[in-house]
């Protein structure tokens, strides 16, 4: 994957005047144009003088507007040179009044009111996450299998399902961690955390990695994209990152204040480009990003994953760091391209809502005209809701007892009573009994049409 580098304005053409470069870049922030680099720029722009033109003018109103971010390092300012800024673009203003609205704490305690239950079965949402991050370094166990594992809580049985399993538990740690500062020592074991135990002379959970390790990033083709900072010069570095994650921009009065959405996607750049891990680094990346957008209060992203969308076209993904890197530290074409993706990602979980209410009121009415309403109670209602929501999913009793804040022995007992209403199917799993979610409710409804017969196995 290559990318051209922009040419350095010290070496603009000398018939090319700041007048003229000017005027083009005005005209193309007049137009609403995007933010594009250089390498985007040169398949828009005819001639290599109007492009060196336009960059020129586009490099000056940039710096100029530019936000430049506290992260140089102190006693030696070659360690991040040259200093990291960001443009706020109107991409990442929509993205903030998104995420504003749709998933703060006050949001997520009025939706969920709507379900008319004191918890929601969320697991696959939760767990969302931690398989599709692995997934994008590379695990290949399927998202189906990967929850059945979590759910079952079933010890993984490779390398790949290790990963997730250790990318959940990272997931579930930084969830709870809380508001607390970080440090090196903090963010060594976050690493630890999501990596330790699958292949320790590989990953060396908890460690930075060292002079003697070859580090780089490369592409599918073995073509290096990216040569890390020096191993000597990581902890110093990273030492000024956790000082820029625990200063509260959030709340700043001046032009240092940063909104969390765009700080926390600057955490992720930052750890993913200084790269201080032999590996997991992209997966403590992302894990970061969630904290600080939990710490700031939008409970929502338990239930969000960015990397479902970022597997997808991971080129795109490695694109917004290279752009970034190649362009003087912009960090705006990574934020941009983060934040266009969590707006994707919000819409996803919105959408997910919205469909298992419409879901809930179609299976009460249901319910209802068949006079199997008077046989099920609010809570069982709300798990059958789920179970129809996610087609062929296992549900166990541990899992809706946790969930729903009831007894193992009421979860049990309302997954049996589904299962004699039609409504779940029971199997065997090892000494007790897991419960699988039928295809749809237009399955239930043609079971129950059919002379009252009961579901057979080839129904499920």
């Amino acid at each position: 994957m290559k990318v051209v580098k922009p040419p350095s304005p010290l070496e603009a053409k000398q018939d090319i005047t700041l007048a003229s470069a000017a005027k083009l870049a005005l005209d193309q922030k007049v137009s609403g144009a995007k933010y594009l680099h250089y390498d985007q720029l040169r398949h828009r722009v005819a001639s290599t003088q109007a492009l060196d033109e336009l960059w020129l003018g586009l490099h000056f109103a940039r710096m100029l507007s530019a936000k430049w971010l506290d992260l140089k390092m102190e006693g030696d300012a070659q360690l991040l040179s040259p200093t990291p800024k960001i443009n706020i673009t109107s991409v990442m203003q929509k993205s903030c009044s998104i995420v504003d609205r749709l998933t703060s704490s006050a949001a997520e305690s009025e939706r969920h009111e709507k379900f008319n239950a004191d918890n929601y079965l969320m697991t696959e949402l939760t767990a969302a996450e931690s398989i599709a991050s692995s997934q994008l370094e590379g695990a290949a166990t399927t998202s189906h299998v990967a929850l059945e594992m979590i759910k079952l809580g079933r010890h993984p049985r490779d390398d790949s399902e290790k990963m997730i399993m250790g990318n959940y538990r990272m997931m579930q740690y930084v969830s709870e961690r809380g508001a607390r500062p970080f440090d090196v020592k903090e963010l060594l074991h976050l690493q630890s955390v999501a990596v330790g135990g699958i292949d320790d002379n590989r990953y060396s959970p908890g460690e930075l990695r060292r002079t003697t390790d070859d580090v780089v990033v490369v592409d599918h083709e073995q073509n290096i994209l990216h040569t890390p900072l020096a191993a000597e010069y990581l902890e110093p570095a990273l030492k000024q990152l956790c000082a820029f994650i625990n200063t509260p921009h959030e709340t700043a009065e001046d032009e240092s204040y940063l909104h969390p959405l765009v700080k926390a996607a600057i955490i992720h750049f930052m750890i993913g480009y200084l790269h201080p891990f032999r590996d997991g680094n992209g997966r403590t990346a992302r894990a970061l990003f969630y904290w600080y957008m939990l710490k700031c209060g939008y409970s929502a992203f338990r239930y969000i994953s960015i990397s479902k969308l970022l597997k997808n076209a991971p080129a795109k993904y490695v694109r917004a760091y290279l752009y970034t890197e190649t362009d003087e530290l912009d960090l705006t074409y990574f934020v941009d391209y983060q934040c266009e993706i969590v707006s994707r990602a919000v819409k996803d979980y919105t959408d997910y809502i919205k469909d298992l209410l419409k879901t809930r009121g179609e299976l009460a009415n249901w319910l209802y005209s068949t006079g199997l309403a008077d046989n099920v109670n609010t809570r069982q209602l709300a798990l059958a809701t789920t179970a129809i929501q996610n087609p062929g999913v296992i549900f166990t009793a541990a899992e809706v007892a946790q969930q729903m804040n009831v007894s193992d022995n009421t979860a049990r007992d309302d997954l049996k009573k589904l299962t004699e209403l039609g409504l779940m199917r029971s199997m065997k799993e090892g000494k007790g009994n897991v419960y699988l979610s039928p295809k749809s409710l237009q399955e239930l409804k043609k079971w129950r049409g059919n002379k009252g017969q009961q579901p057979s196995a080839q129904d499920w």
